[in-house]
């Protein structure tokens, strides 16, 4: 039996996994990720382990066994554009190490996609104004404000203000504006922050009156809404996807003080779930009720908090 030296499995695996070829190209709704040097395969490695369609682009092949589940196209960059279904693609992400080259592409793939996301890499600041003024539908990340992950979110289509480094995770700042087929309209904060997992920092009405920072957790977004947030790329991958997890804690209401507290505490209950007034007026009137609202947890204990303040007696219990 011949044994195989344990120092050169990881080379035989590599080889046997390039010769089994590439995944083809996928036909739409993915993402074109071109230049593969050392920020590009960073930022093919996040959208690959987030489940992302993707296909790189590149001058030169890649070494066997680097990236080898991910379609892709070698050779002259602008010829290889006609071979990634770019017409189809919801994103583009542009980050070779030549600047003007990054803007040539940018260009030319708008000019087939205009409705695709576009992440543009620069270099120098100037640069990148100049830039960010001519393409002002992408997103122009320069190289000292550079992570991968930032390229990563604005792949799917979300305006990245800065990032920053905490607990050796990337945190993003991430400005939304809520049109009607967002994930976000119609939903109250408590859900981006306890459902979501983001932090909503500002928030300004569609009329741009009154912005407020930290805002309250019982604000409804509405159509023309900004919002800006800070989250990881998975956050902001669980909105893209638009998965957000139904909340396991239920509020049994015991007793109002009186008249007045169950008024309020209908108010109370409406405001802090978002639910029909109706519905939280009825619950008060049929007490000791179970709300049939499953909550969050952080949103329960709230509510429970809020309806005390009103002299109503709560508290909160674990859905089955």
């Amino acid at each position: 039996m011949t044994v195989v030296n344990p120092r050169y499995e990881h080379i035989l695996a590599a080889r046997f996994q390039f010769s089994k070829g590439r995944p083809s190209v996928p036909k739409a709704d993915h993402i074109v990720l071109i230049g593969l040097g050392r920020v590009g395969r960073r930022v093919a490695q996040l959208l690959l382990d987030l489940k992302q369609p993707l296909v790189g682009i590149h001058a030169t092949d890649l070494e066997p066994g680097v990236l080898p589940q991910m379609p892709l196209i070698v050779g002259n960059i602008t010829n290889a554009l006609s071979k990634v279904n770019i017409t189809t693609a919801k994103s583009v992400i542009v980050v070779t190490d030549d600047e003007v080259v990054n803007l040539e592409i940018a260009l030319r793939t708008h000019a087939a996609n205009p409705t695709a996301s576009l992440a543009i890499r620069t270099f120098d600041p100037r640069f990148s104004e100049n830039v960010t003024q001519l393409l002002p539908y992408a997103r122009v990340m320069g190289v000292y404000a550079l992570a991968a992950e930032a390229f990563a979110a604005a792949a799917f289509g979300e305006n990245i203000l800065n990032l920053f480094r905490l607990n050796k995770q990337t945190i993003l700042v991430t400005e939304y504006q809520i049109e009607a087929n967002d994930t976000f309209n119609g939903r109250l904060l408590t859900d981006i922050a306890y459902g979501y997992g983001l932090v909503p920092i500002l928030h300004a009405k569609a009329d741009h009156q009154g912005a407020k920072f930290m805002p309250s957790d019982d604000i409804r977004l509405g159509v023309g809404d900004r919002l800006v947030v800070l989250g990881t790329i998975e956050g902001l991958q669980r909105v893209e996807r638009g998965s957000i997890p139904v909340g396991q804690w239920l509020v049994r209401v015991e007793q109002a003080v009186s008249a007045q507290a169950a008024f309020e505490g209908a108010s109370v209950i409406s405001r802090v779930c978002g639910c029909d007034m109706q519905l939280a007026r009825t619950l008060m009137k049929q007490l000791p009720e179970t709300l049939q609202y499953p909550l969050y947890k952080h949103q329960a204990h709230r509510l429970v908090s809020e309806l005390s303040k009103s002299q109503v007696l709560a508290h909160i219990v674990r859905t089955v």
